[in-house]
């Protein structure tokens, strides 16, 4: 008896210490998240619901909702969550199902493939400044690239950024090709995790090529598929370099979102409850997309 009693509290005392260094292991993490994520959020939605002095942003007192109704009444708002929306549907939309076919073709190991991966893995760690400051010279209505390309083609030159039509969808083909690299390397890393006997022993059990890509590689590549949709959309939501550097919003509000619009208020206009009441409306957005991302993906057993 004496004897289980020890060894029970040698399995207690274990898993205490274990537990401890858990802890131990997880707090620098956790603290970080806190002051850099957790506190500035809060703080954002205090701001909120305040009013500051221009200058000295030294507060003025508790105004409730009130931040959140001048924000609405203001047209230039307006089009800041409809702007971010359509940055979030056309960079998601495009940049998934391209950097899936993209993944499909490397994993392959065809010829120039891994020159290919280089390229792809260096428009990503390019900054985002100097990606910016290129294409707004390829897109130079005058001597840019792309209108040098359509001359050469006898196809109507285009204003890309000066066109309140063209702008948004120019910063968006930008960001493509700037940030496809992520989800490349997400889907080629849950590619190489599948076993091979899976899909060989569809191809043994009559199924096609695209059959086994459907039905049994694609199936499995759901939780990269869920972690590539959550990075871009967030990558979508927080645009804010390109368009500062390429259009700064403009012309006339076609290419401004949030992320843009919260910083102008804050900066240019010396409103910081209303840039802070602005952070959390992107937020918000951030959160019914990324749930409703969650919802369309869960399993249907789960429904």
């Amino acid at each position: 008896m004496a004897a289980a009693g020890t060894m029970a509290r040698r399995r207690q005392i274990g898993r205490s210490g274990e537990l401890l260094l858990g802890s131990a292991m997880v707090l620098p993490a956790f603290v970080g998240l806190a002051l850099f994520k957790l506190w500035p959020l809060l703080s954002a939605a205090l701001d909120s619901l305040q009013t500051f002095r221009p200058f000295d942003r030294v507060s003025t007192g508790w105004v409730g909702l009130q931040n959140y109704i001048d924000l609405l009444a203001d047209p230039d708002f307006r089009s800041a969550p409809v702007n971010t929306l359509l940055y979030i549907v056309l960079i998601v939309g495009i940049t998934i199902p391209l950097a899936l076919y993209l993944a499909v073709l490397l994993d392959r190991r065809l010829p120039a493939s891994t020159w290919a991966r280089n390229a792809i893995i260096a428009a990503l760690a390019t900054s985002e400044a100097v990606t910016a400051l290129v294409w707004n010279q390829m897109y130079e209505p005058s001597v840019g690239l792309f209108n040098a390309i359509l001359t050469a083609l006898h196809l109507p030159e285009q204003p890309f950024l000066t066109s309140g039509s063209e702008a948004l969808v120019s910063i968006v083909i930008m960001t493509v090709w700037k940030e496809i690299g992520l989800p490349v390397l997400i889907f080629l890393a849950g590619l190489q995790a599948i076993p091979q006997e899976v899909p060989e022993a569809a191809k043994l059990d009559g199924a096609s090529e695209r059959q086994t890509f459907w039905y049994v590689t694609l199936p499995m590549l759901k939780p990269s598929i869920v972690v590539a949709l959550f990075m871009m959309t967030v990558t979508a939501t927080r645009m804010f370099t390109p368009i500062l550097i390429m259009t700064q919003g403009g012309p006339q509000g076609a290419t401004n979102n949030l992320a843009l619009y919260s910083y102008q208020l804050a900066f240019e206009y010396q409103s910081p409850g209303l840039a802070a009441a602005s952070v959390i409306c992107m937020v918000g957005v951030l959160a019914l997309v990324t749930a409703a991302q969650g919802y369309l993906l869960q399993d249907k057993d789960s429904k």
